[in-house]
């Protein structure tokens, strides 16, 4: 399933914490073309700005052999070079740096940026002159551990956009036949179902004064009024909720699918036949809303969003005295109307929400 490159950045700024609104117009996302060069185009504006306002600094520890004292003398590396004998002696010493992780970073997804197929080439030679620019920091090797080692603060709050980019950019980068250059591929069905999730939860966290509800949170759920009574071990599997909306009268569980239709089809024969809507789905939602039932006093309805497809889904139903619904976002349309459907989606359940 494909997201245009104008709403891929509209869900991506509600994963990012990003306002799209403000940087829209400087990212001008409608003439990116793919994915590449629309995560090429944020890097470079937003590295551009950090560079503009002043490259972040921090201590680092540096060991030297000199001529008098700076910070503290090591004496053990001093006798060890028979320092004493020349009079040179090895101090350890802070001094401050470039080359801190968040720096270093972007420095490295730069430099790997200018050696990718595909890549514009106005964009490549912006990427090339702030390799440049950065040419004080250190570049390194890049993994998946490292970008959780970045500790945003206020000093670096400007730097959250441009580390999410080059986390992302990571992902999807991939060593080419030819050496030194890397292949962009495309984003897996997986990776848009991650950011289709983030976006439901942020979106609502972010619009939570537009709707009855005060709290959200992912929720944890156990399986009520089950013990386990033997066997080689419980399996029975963990239960969390994409979103949990809630009042002090109510509560909304939200579960986000990223599937090419919100309805399964049957073969019989040559043909395909359009089913009913994926059971498994529904089965999730339902045994979520019935555990809850047992220890949880609100009145608890259920909500399952998939991505609309071509095909539209707006289908609301009371089981066992729970409402439920199932709806479809069509993310072919403008950022504001996608905003007007993500609101539209709680309407039938404001009533139960006030009562």
């Amino acid at each position: 399933m494909k997201i245009p490159i104008r709403n891929l950045f509209y869900l991506l700024s509600y994963v990012w914490d990003v306002d799209w609104e403000m940087e829209w117009s400087a990212i001008e996302a409608n003439k990116s073309g793919d994915a590449l060069n629309l995560l090429t185009r944020i890097l470079t504006i937003s590295t551009d700005r950090i560079i503009r306002r002043g490259l972040d600094r921090g201590y680092k520890d540096v060991s030297e052999e000199m001529y008098g004292v700076r910070g503290r003398i090591d004496i053990a590396n001093t006798i060890k070079r028979n320092g004493f004998a020349n009079t040179r002696l090895t101090c350890n010493y802070e001094e401050l740096d470039y080359s801190v992780l968040h720096n270093q970073i972007i420095k490295t997804t730069l430099v790997n940026l200018s050696h990718v197929n595909g890549l514009d080439k106005g964009l490549r030679e912006e990427v090339l002159d702030l390799v440049h620019r950065l040419k004080d920091i250190e570049p390194m090797e890049l993994n998946q551990n490292v970008f959780s080692k970045v500790r945003f603060h206020s000093n670096i709050r400007g730097y959250r956009l441009p580390i999410s980019v080059c986390k992302m950019i990571y992902d999807q980068l991939l060593p080419s036949e030819n050496a030194g250059r890397y292949e962009f591929v495309n984003m897996t069905d997986e990776k848009l179902f991650r950011i289709f999730e983030k976006f439901i939860f942020n979106f609502y966290k972010m619009h939570l004064d537009h709707t009855i509800y005060t709290h959200i949170k992912k929720e944890r759920l156990g399986w009520q009024e089950t013990d386990f009574e033997g066997g080689i071990e419980d399996f029975l599997p963990t239960m969390e909720t994409d979103v949990s909306l809630s009042n002090a009268t109510s509560k909304l569980v939200v579960e986000c699918k990223f599937y090419e239709s919100a309805i399964q089809s049957r073969s019989m024969g040559d043909l395909n036949i359009k089913g009913t809507f994926i059971s498994n789905h529904l089965y999730q939602l339902f045994a979520y809303i019935k555990n809850l039932e047992i220890k949880d006093k609100s009145i608890l309805s259920g909500l399952l969003v998939y991505p609309e497809n071509g095909e539209k889904v707006d289908a609301n139903y009371n089981m066992q005295g729970h409402k439920v619904s199932i709806k479809t976002i069509n993310l072919d349309l403008t950022p504001q109307e996608i905003n007007d459907q993500m609101l539209a989606c709680l309407i039938p359940f404001q009533k139960l929400a006030i009562n």
